[in-house]
């Protein structure tokens, strides 16, 4: 059943705040102050990866992924300060919830998966810790072979 899932490399495991697409020199320089003023009204803090999960729904799950837990509701809150300072440059609002996910694979047929997407959702496994101390912006670029993500910038945050 492998080979119905395109599994994330785990060098490219990231938590996503902010999705942009496709933005010029001007724009990117804008991003890059927004992150910085983001990144500077919070410290490092900690998170666990404890909770399984699909996109967009159970019955069409397209994306398997795992949840964070997030006890003091930082990474909500970075997201937030972050989408208002992003907006004030001009960026468009996400209208989505924000939901703090690292993607684990991307199921290739959905409809032949259902046992994968059960075995996934009720899979417990001991949680993960981690701190975190950066904020990073990544170019990513769709190549045939899946996404490549490029460092750009990074900014830790100093609150």
């Amino acid at each position: 059943s492998n080979l119905r899932v395109g599994w994330e490399k785990a060098e490219k495991l990231h938590l996503t705040l902010k999705f942009l697409g496709d933005i010029d020199s001007n724009e990117l320089q804008n991003l890059t102050e927004a992150v910085e003023k983001t990144a500077r009204q919070f410290s490092n803090f900690n998170l666990q990866i404890s909770q399984t999960g699909v996109f967009p729904s159970k019955r069409n799950a397209r994306i398997l992924w795992l949840g964070v837990d997030d006890e003091h509701e930082n990474l909500q809150k970075i997201n937030d300060i972050l989408e208002t300072e992003c907006e004030q440059k001009g960026f468009v609002n996400e209208k989505r919830k924000f939901k703090a996910h690292l993607t684990i694979g991307r199921l290739r047929e959905p409809n032949k998966s259902k046992e994968l997407i059960d075995r996934h959702l009720n899979k417990t496994f001991a949680a993960v810790k981690f701190e975190v101390s950066e904020i990073v912006i990544y170019e990513s670029r769709l190549q045939k072979s899946g996404s490549i993500y490029t460092k750009y910038k990074n900014l830790n945050l100093q609150g």
